[in-house]
């Protein structure tokens, strides 16, 4: 905030006045380096699950927000309307009893299904009448064929490095793969179709077969983490990992891995991927994960 008194000072020197003003731009330009962003937890969720449309970096000068259903801003389209001043919310035509909007302008979206697949835009308006419009998109998807969701499943795949540009080598990362498997399968989109399938491996016989497209760029572990060589914006998309299991209990998970543009990240706070490092964990899961590397077999 700008200080009166200091603006009401008549005796500044050259140097202070000049001092006051970068003081002042500094106070001007810190919304735009702390940009408002929103993140879609999980940014691909199957039906039934609860996603939340998580918004950070809100300014101190927030009058309200409002939530809306697609990408225009008419009041059929309001999911709910939050007031700062007086902490409530309003619902709005298109608010179909799911919804809840927290204080921070965050929307949790509960028991999601397809129909709720698209984009949601947030409109912000300031204590100066200021509009601000953002944007937000996940997708719904039905479970993998022949997928049911274990009771204790707890998949997980994350990427290394967590921001990735072209001509990276990008690790899709497993954790808490299942114990008594027969193998598993990577496939490049969300559904199991051999036309997608760009990787799978047999414990039985400790053996990976790749697909002819992804020739010496593809690396399979037996814990199931995947090292993808060289990428370019073309590999951007859905990743889904499938366990084929003893029994009928299969396991699945879904990524999207995003490829940004070579100096995409070189802007701002976000450090560059090659500077981004490693935890002991991940380097541990690396370690290991390159040492029990199998058998490969191409595909016809």
């Amino acid at each position: 905030m700008m200080n009166s008194d200091a603006l009401s000072c008549k005796d500044c020197t050259s140097w202070q006045e000049l001092l006051l003003t970068v003081s002042i731009l500094t106070c001007w330009l810190l919304p735009t380096t702390a940009q408002i962003t929103i993140e879609s937890v999980p940014p691909i969720a199957v039906e039934g699950d609860n996603v939340l449309l998580f918004v950070q970096n809100l300014p101190e000068n927030v009058q309200t927000l409002s939530w809306y259903k697609g990408g225009k801003l008419l009041k059929m389209f309001e999911i709910a309307r939050h007031v700062i001043a007086t902490n409530s919310s309003v619902m709005g035509p298109a608010h179909s009893g799911r919804e809840t909007m927290l204080n921070n302008g965050s929307l949790m979206i509960k028991n999601v299904t397809r129909k709720d697949s698209g984009y949601y835009t947030l409109q912000i308006l300031d204590t100066t009448s200021r509009r601000e419009i953002m944007r937000a998109e996940f997708f719904v998807q039905r479970p993998i064929l022949g997928f049911r969701k274990h009771p204790t499943s707890q998949l997980k795949i994350e990427f290394v490095p967590p921001r990735i540009e072209e001509n990276d080598d990008v690790l899709l990362l497993v954790y808490n793969l299942p114990e008594n498997l027969q193998g598993f399968v990577w496939h490049k989109g969300g559904f199991p179709v051999d036309h997608f399938k760009i990787a799978s491996h047999s414990f039985l016989t400790n053996s990976t077969m790749l697909g002819r497209t992804y020739l010496d760029r593809l690396t399979v572990c037996s814990d199931g983490s995947l090292l993808l060589s060289k990428v370019s914006q073309e590999d951007t998309g859905l990743y889904s990992l499938r366990t084929i299991p003893v029994d009928l209990m299969s396991e699945s998970a879904i990524v999207y891995l995003k490829v940004n543009k070579h100096g995409r990240w070189a802007s701002g706070n976000q450090q560059p991927p090659h500077q981004q490092r490693m935890s002991k964990k991940q380097i541990q899961k690396v370690d290991m994960c390159f040492s029990s590397v199998s058998v490969t077999i191409y595909y016809n």
